[in-house]
């Protein structure tokens, strides 16, 4: 999983947590206070991904002169 796509799908969750939170409060469901906690840990396992995956780095490559 790239930087990107971690970051994007962690802002995704993200939403996602915060309408089941909106739900939760104003319904009182059970359900809906279950989903805003998977949301969540989703939103929190996709922040980690994002910060944990390495900078990109360019690897030096010797590059031969073709003599003739």
């Amino acid at each position: 999983m790239t930087r990107l796509v971690a970051l994007r799908s962690g802002a995704f969750f993200t939403l996602l947590a915060l309408v089941f939170g909106a739900l939760g409060a104003a319904s009182h469901a059970q359900v809906a206070e279950v989903l805003f906690v998977i949301a969540g840990s989703l939103c929190a396992l996709m922040l980690v991904f994002a910060y944990a995956a390495p900078n990109p780095v360019a690897v030096p490559v010797r590059a031969r002169r073709l003599r003739r």
